[in-house]
């Protein structure tokens, strides 16, 4: 891949649409969703608003659950990540590192014009083209 102009952006390192769950799927349909997609984390979005992220559910997430005995039959919005911490697919790969770090993050969702885009992971910045933006921004 190359870098566009002025940088790698965010929505560069989107590689596929995002994977969701609406808060009253089970703790096993995430767990289901999360392996046959090979993933880290779904976003959670209500039925009426496919395009809105309104939480995420991550592995951490799944395993605090399992940690904490709750059945697989306990639904998502129970131990869903509150909130969600996003970056613009306009902006740099930097901001998009920098978010994770700032918020102890393994992922991040993506939006595009306000709507939900993508998500991306902590292993997507250590991509070579990632890294390579991330050295020039320095």
């Amino acid at each position: 891949m190359v870098a566009p102009a002025g940088g790698l952006k965010a929505g560069d390192l989107v590689r596929r649409p995002p994977v969701t769950i609406t808060p009253q799927a089970t703790l096993l349909e995430a767990v289901d969703r999360l392996v046959e997609h090979n993933i880290g984390a779904l976003v959670v979005v209500r039925p009426e608003e496919p395009d809105a992220a309104l939480a995420v559910i991550s592995e951490r997430d799944v395993v605090k659950a399992l940690n904490m005995r709750m059945a697989l039959s306990s639904p998502v919005e129970a131990f869903m990540s509150p909130g969600v911490i996003s970056v613009e697919a306009s902006e740099p790969v930097s901001r998009a590192a920098e978010l994770m770090w700032r918020y102890n993050i393994r992922h991040l969702v993506v939006t595009k014009g306000g709507r939900l885009y993508g998500v991306i992971s902590i292993r997507d910045l250590l991509r070579p083209e990632s890294l390579k933006s991330l050295c020039r921004s320095q």
